[in-house]
C-alpha cells in the first residue's frame, strides 16, 4: 500500500471560491464598460468602448459558463472527497457489530 493519494482540500476550496469571483466579475463586466463609456467625454472614445465592450458579450458568456462548469466541478470535488473521507473515518472509528443469527457473518464497508 505504497500508493497515497494526498489531496489538500482547502486548496481545491480556495479555487473554488476564486472561480466563483472570476464569474461574478465577467457578469459585472457589462456594467463596467457602460459606465466606463459614460465617464469619457470624447463621443467617439465612448462609442468605441462600448462597441468594443459588446463584441466581447458572446465570448463574455461562453467564458462564464466555462468557468461556472470548473467551479462547479472543483465543488463536486470537494464535496466528494469529503463525504469519502468521513465515511472512511467512520469506518474505521466504529466499533465492531456483533453478528446476529449464531453463525458468521461479513460486514461490507
Amino acid at each position: 500500500m505504497g500508493d497515497q493519494l494526498k489531496v489538500d482540500l482547502d486548496e481545491v476550496d480556495l479555487v473554488t471560491t476564486n472561480l466563483a469571483s472570476i464569474v461574478r466579475r465577467l457578469e459585472s463586466a457589462q456594467a463596467d464598460s457602460d459606465a466606463l463609456a459614460d465617464a469619457i467625454p470624447v463621443t467617439e472614445l465612448a462609442n468605441a468602448s462600448t462597441d468594443f465592450a459588446g463584441k466581447w458579450d458572446d465570448r463574455r458568456k461562453e467564458l462564464i459558463e466555462q468557468v461556472t462548469q470548473l467551479q462547479q466541478e472543483a465543488k463536486a470535488f470537494v464535496d466528494a472527497f469529503t463525504d469519502v473521507d468521513s465515511q472512511l473515518a467512520d469506518a474505521l472509528t466504529r466499533p465492531p457489530q456483533p453478528a446476529s443469527g449464531g453463525g458468521h457473518q461479513l460486514e461490507a464497508y
